[in-house]
C-alpha cells in the first residue's frame, strides 16, 4: 500500500516503520511542524508537508496518528479523499473521520508506544471500516503489521483502551512513585526489574488474582504496619498502600466466603 502518514510522534512513527518493514511505501509524512515533519520522513525514507492543503489524497491508506481533540479538525480542514482514511484512537468514534469521504475506520494499536525505541514492539491492532471493503483492506493491512488483529466497534474498542489505560498508565504511576521512593531512600529502582518481568510473564498462563502475593493477601498486619509507618512521610504513595491493601483484602475475604 502506498501510506501517508498524519502526524509525526510515537504513534506516527511505530507505525511508518512497522508498514516500510512490512513492505508498504510511506509517500508522505504531514506535521504542522515542519521540522518535526522533516526528521520523521527523512527517518522513512520520503517526503514531507506542513500544509494541508499539499497532503496527498490519492494515497491507498491514510492514517491520521494525532491527538483524540485534533482528528475533527484536521478532517474537516483535509476534505473528501480517495485514500481510505482511518484513525488510531481507542476511546474515539469511527465517524469522527468520516468526512464526506466513502471509505474510513480505524486502525488501533494496542500498545504504548514511543518513537525513540529501537526495537518495534508487538503491536495487537484492533480495526474497524466503514463497509465490508473497507474492513477487508484495513484487515489486510492490519495483518500485514501484526499477527494478532481483531475487529472491534467503537464501544468494544473503548473497553479495551479503557482496560489498557488501568494495566498501563496506572501501573506506570506506580512505578514512577516507587522510583522516586528509591532514590529518596538510596537504594536502586532497577532491582525491581526482574520482580516487574516476572510478574508480567505469570499472566500469560495465570488468573492475575491467582498469583496475587504480599502482605496484604497474607493478612500480615505486623509487616504492614512498617510499611506504612515508612511511608509516613511519601503521601502520595501511601493513599495507594492503603487503599490497594484493603482492596486486596476484601477480595480475600470475598473468596472465603464463596460457597
Amino acid at each position: 500500500m502506498n501510506i501517508v502518514l498524519i502526524g509525526s510522534g510515537n504513534v506516527a512513527t511505530v507505525m511508518g516503520r512497522k508498514s516500510i518493514a512490512a513492505g508498504h511505501r510511506i509517500v508522505q509524512v504531514y506535521s504542522r511542524n515542519a521540522d518535526h515533519a522533516n526528521v520523521l520522513a527523512i527517518r522513512l525514507g520520503t517526503t514531507s508537508t506542513s500544509y494541508i492543503s499539499s497532503i496527498d489524497r490519492n494515497a491507498d491508506l491514510i492514517i491520521i496518528a494525532l491527538r483524540d481533540d485534533a482528528v475533527r479538525h484536521l478532517v474537516a480542514e483535509l476534505g473528501e479523499v480517495k485514500s481510505i482514511l482511518v484513525h488510531t484512537a481507542g476511546a474515539l468514534s469511527m465517524h469522527e473521520v468520516q468526512g464526506s469521504n466513502k471509505s474510513f475506520g480505524v486502525v488501533y494499536p494496542l500498545q504504548s508506544l514511543r518513537k525513540e525505541i529501537d526495537i518495534l514492539p508487538v503491536l495487537p491492532i484492533l480495526i474497524q471500516g466503514n463497509n465490508a471493503h473497507t474492513t477487508a483492506k484495513l484487515k489486510e493491512f492490519a495483518f500485514s503489521i501484526s499477527r494478532n488483529v481483531t475487529e472491534a466497534d467503537d464501544a468494544v474498542r473503548l473497553k479495551y483502551h479503557l482496560a489498557g489505560t488501568v494495566v498501563n498508565n496506572f501501573t506506570n504511576r506506580l512505578y514512577a512513585l516507587t522510583a522516586s521512593f528509591c532514590e529518596n531512600e538510596n537504594i536502586p529502582f532497577e532491582a525491581l526489574q526482574p520482580l516487574i518481568e516476572e510478574t508480567a510473564l505469570r499472566l500469560r498462563n495465570i488468573n492475575p488474582q491467582q498469583v496475587q502475593t504480599g502482605p496484604a493477601i497474607r493478612n500480615d498486619v505486623i509487616t504492614i504496619g512498617k510499611h506504612q509507618e515508612l511511608l509516613e512521610k511519601y503521601p502520595d504513595i501511601l493513599k495507594y498502600y492503603d487503599l490497594f491493601t484493603t482492596e486486596i483484602q476484601k477480595s480475600l475475604y470475598a473468596l472465603s466466603i464463596t460457597p
